[in-house]
């Protein structure tokens, strides 16, 4: 994954939703998450808030 924050105004495609999803469920912090990601652990929260994680898989 990434080191650095993605710039301003990129989305989480479908595969960085499924590792959030996976991440959480193992018991991952947000900031972990955001490292492996290489996003703002705000962009974690908010998509866990959301609730788009779970929505994201059919």
């Amino acid at each position: 994954m990434q080191n650095n924050y993605t710039t301003k105004g990129k989305h989480l495609t479908i595969n960085d939703r499924r590792y959030i999803e996976r991440w959480n469920k193992e018991g991952k912090s947000n900031r972990e998450i955001a490292r492996l990601l290489g996003r703002a652990p705000q962009t974690i929260n908010n998509e866990i808030k959301r609730g788009q994680v779970l929505q994201q898989t059919r």
